[in-house]
């Protein structure tokens, strides 16, 4: 911890670290601060970001950490060679994981009438291109091991489910495109901030943090989906109950449009939890990891026709009336 530094270019004394969090983080007086390293000083995102968390604070929401100035009157400062920023959260509350629907509605709502463009932060419409590009990714791994023969059996599993999935990620761009093309989005639709991956443990620490670096711009449906899909794992043979207890309380705010809900849709089609499970492996992380991630690819090849059981009936899960919003369903499923 640097507190001399903190001290002497913020005038600010460490009390105390707090542990468990994402970025170095302390305590001083009422207050919890967030060291952000920064390995490069891109102005546009850090701009966007500040813009983020400003609109948000002003709207009211109190967990949202703030940029602070320095004593020489700027938001990034230095030491040893390492650029960092500060950013304060002045809430002593603890996040409850109870009405996280309605949270993330309310949240979703605020951030949609952010006013100044947001673009270096943005995925609104990238979707596609994104998924596309992972899949590809693994197809070429795919390819080389098929030719070089597995050697060990995370890589005999790999090939011989990577059809799989690739079929279901052809199947959520496809579902994606046809949103696109066939829906017209509404109001609601708008960008607003999300998250790279919202949880349930997101907002339910002591005290609870939004912090702005954890955040991107987009649709809506993205937080949804990841907060389905982690709650659907966890809990993959009791999953329905709080999935739809979540989905009544977000569209307590506002029904889901039929865009929306059919974004949420083919997000949750994209299999993400494999992809990722894979590009981990073969990363080279260390023993342990790969055991667990071995255990975890067999924990998902072994289950595939729950989640698609699941798929088939989300919609009336989550209730969404498909059938009066004429979205359309996945034949095989």
């Amino acid at each position: 911890m640097i507190e001399q530094t903190i001290f002497d270019q913020y005038g600010i004394t460490v009390d105390k670290e707090e542990k468990g969090n994402r970025y170095p983080t302390f305590r001083s007086g009422e207050a919890i601060y967030s060291i952000i390293p920064l390995e490069e000083v891109n102005e546009e995102e850090l701009t966007e970001r500040h813009q983020m968390s400003e609109h948000l604070a002003l709207q009211g929401d109190r967990y949202v950490s703030r940029f602070i100035l320095s004593k020489e009157g700027s938001y990034i400062s230095v030491t040893e060679g390492q650029l960092f920023l500060l950013l304060e959260n002045t809430s002593q509350e603890e996040g409850r994981s109870t009405q996280m629907g309605r949270k993330l509605a309310k949240f979703h709502h605020r951030a949609r009438s952010i006013a100044t463009p947001i673009k270096v932060c943005s995925r609104v419409g990238e979707w596609k291109g994104l998924w596309e590009q992972r899949i590809d990714q693994l197809e070429r791994m795919w390819n080389d091991k098929l030719v070089a023969h597995p050697n060990n059996s995370f890589e005999k599993q790999f090939i011989e489910s990577f059809p799989y999935y690739m079929s279901l990620s052809e199947n959520a761009i496809q579902y994606l495109v046809d949103t696109e093309i066939d829906d017209t989005p509404v109001m609601t639709d708008g960008g607003t901030v999300c998250y790279e991956r919202f949880t349930n443990d997101i907002w339910s620490g002591k005290p609870c943090i939004k912090n702005p670096f954890d955040w991107v711009f987009d649709h809506g449906s993205r937080d949804i989906a990841e907060w389905t899909r982690e709650h659907y794992f966890a809990k993959p043979l009791t999953h329905q109950p709080e999935i739809t207890e979540f989905m009544i309380d977000y569209q307590a705010l506002g029904a889901l449009s039929s865009f929306s809900a059919r974004l949420l849709y083919s997000r949750l089609l994209f299999p993400i939890h494999y992809v990722e499970t894979i590009e981990e492996y073969f990363s080279n992380p260390k023993e342990s990891r790969a055991n667990e991630l071995e255990d975890k690819l067999n924990a998902y090849t072994d289950t595939a026709h729950y989640y698609e059981e699941f798929l088939k009936r989300f919609y009336e899960i989550a209730q969404v009336p498909a059938r009066q919003l004429n979205i359309p369903s996945i034949s095989w499923l």
